[in-house]
């Protein structure tokens, strides 16, 4: 059964080397490598040895199926995968002996089989060891016990996207815990806090002591924490590279030090930079900014040596637009809506400029759709959020902007032919589209329109306000993280009581 579902979930996905989960990994270099030495072994035993081959290809390249499958039955691929080295060679051996002996019995000859053993044997059992390495000093780690129940950590919870994400959690009837180090207060999700499933722990994701605490009994992290958006992250590199680089990677080691079953986390499209193509998920990534390059580097470090019950996710997202409990007027879309609903003007930058855009709403749909996949279908996936749709130039979005708003007031479009801001992109969403099942069900125009109405109703202050912007506000949290009073603590050791 658990074969069948292997194939089954795998079918379901891309083929591609960068799809390939950790023990799609094992089999895959499993069969390279016994591909290759039959392929050795028949060109040897021709070349130099007396011996007949005829009748006997056919079954001299069955060895490699052989190998996998009793490899499969020794559990190589299955219980012993968090196994010791040495119980890991051992069973190789098992299986690599036992698919030559098969492979005997179908009528191969003794030379070439037993030079396939001698030639497949020591690099796997040499890859095993060697992988084994870095975890041989934390048995205790290895063999904790997944935890497939507990609540939810939303790292930054409280934020545009979190607040939703929260939301709709709640909503499934998943209890859930946000780490948040509420920069724009409680606001957000204060009627959020009424719901008993829902745990606040206030503090920074790289305050090692918080992260713990926040972790303990999780069973998912929807790792949503982070500087978002190239003016913000060009504030300051090292503050940039500490807030989203070094916090991903604290995150991944304690959630799998605590034996965290799910770990999702929020990239961009702004990775895959200027482009004349539409771009999908195995395209070339050509960031032009350090926000763009600090989501990549992130991803690397989330999918590299990544254990067998981890399931990693990227989701990158399209650029976001929408009403939210935190409300953000520094995304194209919602700036606009701003300026038209407050100021009749839009100003456009960059008009012929493509970008893919997504509702906040449904960007918390999608999360919660990966939480509820089987694990199987997503682990070390990395899955474009979004829809085709919504794929449009700066000035379609604009002039959306202006059918919408113009039922309010007035609103005129100026166009400026300077942008500073370089991406140029149209992203493919064929993948989540056939995978999840995802699509968006909030598009552009009830999007906008949720927005003027708000703003027309005062549901916003003054959009320029600082409070409304990520690089007004990095701006205030660079200054807490320069002062080493405040600062020192984050990587302090944790106390033992």
């Amino acid at each position: 059964m658990e074969l069948a579902k292997f194939v089954q979930a795998r079918l379901r996905r891309q083929l591609h080397i960068q799809s390939l989960g950790p023990n799609e990994a094992r089999i895959f270099y499993d069969a390279g490598v016994g591909v290759l030495s039959v392929a050795f072994s028949l060109a040897f035993c021709r070349q130099f040895l007396p011996v007949s081959l005829t009748g006997q290809v056919l079954p001299l390249l069955a060895l490699p199926l052989l190998h996998l499958g009793f490899n499969y039955l020794f559990g190589i691929y299955s219980r012993l995968k968090t196994s010791r080295g040495l119980v890991k060679v051992v069973a190789l051996f098992g299986g690599a002996a036992a698919a030559a002996a098969a492979d005997l019995a179908m009528g191969s000859s003794i030379a070439p089989v037993v030079l396939w053993l001698v030639l497949v044997y020591p690099p796997l059992a040499l890859a095993r060891l060697l992988c084994g390495l870095p975890y041989s000093r934390h048995k205790k780690l290895i063999s904790i016990a997944v935890n497939h129940r507990g609540p939810v950590l939303v790292i930054g919870g409280a934020g545009y996207i979190g607040s939703h994400t929260v939301d709709l959690l709640l909503q499934s009837g998943r209890s859930v815990r946000i780490l948040d180090r509420l920069m724009y207060g409680r606001e957000p999700i204060r009627e959020l806090l009424e719901n008993k499933n829902l745990e606040l722990i206030e503090g920074d994701a790289t305050d090692i002591a918080k992260l713990t605490q926040a972790m303990k009994g999780a069973s998912a992290i929807v790792h949503l924490a982070g500087l978002v958006g190239d003016p913000a992250c060009a504030v300051d590199a090292d503050f940039t590279r500490h807030t989203n680089i070094i916090a991903t990677r604290m995150a991944r080691e304690v959630a799998q030090s605590m034996g965290i079953h799910r770990f999702l986390f929020a990239s961009s499209c702004s990775v895959y930079g200027v482009s004349d193509k539409e771009v999908c998920e195995t395209d070339q990534l050509n960031p032009v900014s350090l926000y763009a390059q600090t989501k990549i580097d992130s991803e690397r470090e989330l999918l590299a040596s990544v254990r067998d019950e981890f399931f990693v996710t990227i989701l990158r997202f399209a650029t976001v637009f929408g009403h939210s409990r935190r409300p953000r007027f520094d995304l194209v879309g919602n700036l606009f809506t701003a300026q038209a609903m407050t100021d009749g003007l839009i100003t456009v930058i960059g008009a012929d400029q493509w970008r893919p855009f997504i509702h906040v709403r449904d960007l918390a749909r999608a999360i919660v759709k990966v939480l509820d996949s089987d694990p199987a279908i997503v682990q070390s996936q990395i899955f474009n959020v979004g829809d085709k749709r919504l794929n449009m130039t700066i000035q379609q979005l604009a002039e959306n902007v202006q059918t919408v708003c113009g039922r309010y007031r007035d609103v005129r479009i100026s166009v400026a032919n300077n942008p500073q801001d370089r991406r140029n992109y149209a992203v493919s969403f064929d993948k989540i589209k056939s995978v999840l099942g995802f699509e968006a069900e909030t598009l552009i125009g009830p999007g906008i329109d949720e927005m003027a109405f708000h703003l027309q109703n005062g549901s916003y202050r003054h959009y320029r306000e600082q409070v409304y912007s990520n690089v007004a506000m990095t701006a205030k949290a660079l200054s807490q993280f320069q002062d080493p009073a405040e600062s020192a603590h984050l990587y302090a050791p944790l106390k033992v009581s």
